[in-house]
């Protein structure tokens, strides 16, 4: 038997690590070249291994139950590097994926986004190299919000049901304004990224929350009512997405798969809608006038989910309005009085926040 067919993992691709994409003459040149620079200086990624070595850490592990064989610390537990140290966790799972140069301590680097670059290493300049070459030989797709949220999702939205109870903080996957956050190390030619990159995000992360409901997981349902009902709202007032359905209290396993179907086709649809400034303006008074989903809810979890949701939005479609030079006078200060009521937690005021939003409403006109 050849070494390759007993071991799988010799014929995958190898990583190599951010030092073979820094060089000045790649990307750790001058403008425009300059992308690893900017993960360096800029991006929380760079840092994402080192917060495993925080006090914090630590006692998130401790309070994570022990099965005998997992280690203790942080930096070595593969239920923290696997989102905050990719290459540590290959390290200890597939050494043998893992070149020299692709060091453990790298956080999130270059290839844990754009995939092993063994394979696309030295053609991916190629002038004449085009997109569907540089994706067949195995550099992630990227270009678009839709690839972007399929590959950012996975850390961002779900947490072990362990890992939270250890208290981790809570996740809230919003692809929008974490990428303004991250910040940008690419050229963004789309003048309506902001909206296809929140939309189609919203949509990818509710269709991975309904996959955990499918699975059974525990402390899932709050955040999946809450999307499910802003992507209801929403898709009801865009002309032109696919129809989606809205969550029920009690779904079969065939309607749960049927609403992960419609959740993926919205988020394509979401990814290329042709927005303009009158189909944002009239999606964020539509939303701004739903304060009664969120006050007619009893149970204090889903309130107060609906209303970061629903909170995340408008600051959303406000901003990429403002970026298009439409703007409501006085709306941004009313949007930050409804943050303010969120910061309550588990003290969430609804009644309040649906008054607020009722005030924020009121600065966006009429129709």
């Amino acid at each position: 038997m050849s070494s390759s067919a007993a071991d799988p993992l010799v014929s995958l691709p190898k990583f190599t690590g951010v030092a073979t994409c820094q060089s000045s003459g790649c990307h750790g040149g001058g403008v425009g070249y300059d992308q690893c620079n900017t993960w360096a200086t800029l991006d929380f990624h760079v840092r994402a291994s080192a917060i495993l070595l925080t006090a914090r850490s630590a006692r998130i592990v401790a309070g994570m139950p022990s099965n005998g064989a997992t280690p203790a610390g942080a930096p070595e537990n593969p239920s923290c590097t696997v989102c905050h140290a990719p290459f540590a966790e290959i390290q200890t799972s597939s050494p043998g994926r893992l070149l020299p140069t692709a060091l453990g301590d790298e956080g999130v680097s270059c290839e844990s986004c754009h995939g092993a670059a063994s394979g696309w290493l030295r053609s991916h300049t190629r002038t004449d190299y085009t997109e569907t070459q540089r994706i067949a030989s195995g550099m992630t797709d990227l270009h678009g919000a839709y690839g972007r949220a399929n590959t950012c999702v996975a850390c961002h939205e779900y947490l072990p049901p362990d890992v939270a109870k250890a208290g981790h903080p809570a996740l809230l996957f919003e692809l929008d304004s974490q990428t303004v956050s991250e910040p940008p190390h690419w050229r963004e030619t789309d003048p309506w990224i902001g909206l296809h990159s929140w939309l189609a995000g919203q949509a990818v992360a509710f269709r991975e929350d309904t996959w955990h409901m499918l699975t059974g997981a525990p402390d899932t349902a709050a955040r999946w009512d809450a999307l499910g009902w802003m992507l209801h709202e929403t898709a009801a007032d865009l002309k032109g997405t696919p129809e989606f359905s809205i969550p029920a209290d009690s779904m079969s396993g065939k309607d749960l798969a049927s609403l992960e179907a419609e959740s993926d086709m919205l988020a394509r649809s979401a990814a290329t809608f042709p927005w303009s400034t009158t189909s944002a303006t009239d999606l964020l008074r539509h939303l701004a006038s739903n304060g009664a989903g969120i006050a007619r809810l009893t149970d204090s979890q889903r309130r107060l989910r609906r209303a970061q949701v629903l909170a995340q939005a408008l600051d959303r479609i406000l901003v990429q309005l403002h970026n298009q030079q439409t703007d409501f006078p006085g709306a941004a200060d009313k949007l930050n009085v409804l943050f303010a009521d969120l910061h309550g937690g588990d003290g969430f005021d609804a009644a309040l926040f649906c008054r607020d939003l009722a005030a924020f409403s009121s600065t966006l006109g009429k129709s």
